[in-house]
């Protein structure tokens, strides 16, 4: 008596696997970015400025010096979470959350030109 399967009964349980796993992969891919579409939903809280970053935790916030929160996160114009260190001394236009407790920077988008050019209630 043999308790193991067969090879066919494990080439049929890959292929079922297989296509349910792209089954589910598929419509993950085809829905669109928010960035693709258009502008993103950024906090109410959300402020606008300009970002020129130093040596990290150091920016510059509008011209005023800032610390950003250990767990800062700079995004993309297409949604990718960007390292600070690589854009040392570039000007970027941002939305940004301050966190409250410390007044440090906690989160910054950068904006691409359809999200510049609306206005922040």
């Amino acid at each position: 008596m043999h308790r193991c399967l067969r090879f066919s009964s494990f080439r049929a349980l890959a292929a079922a696997l297989a296509l349910l796993t792209g089954a589910a992969w598929l419509p993950a891919q085809a829905q669109p970015t928010a960035a693709a579409a258009g502008t993103r939903n950024f906090p109410p809280a959300a402020l606008r400025g300009t970002l020129v970053i130093g040596t990290m935790p150091d920016v510059q916030l509008n011209g005023k010096p800032l610390r950003t929160t250990p767990g800062f996160r700079l995004f993309s114009a297409d949604g990718r979470l960007l390292m600070g260190h690589t854009l040392t001394g570039q000007k970027l236009l941002v939305n940004y959350v301050i966190e409250p407790s410390t007044q440090w920077l906690h989160t910054a988008w950068v904006l691409t030109p359809e999200e510049a050019a609306l206005k922040r209630p």
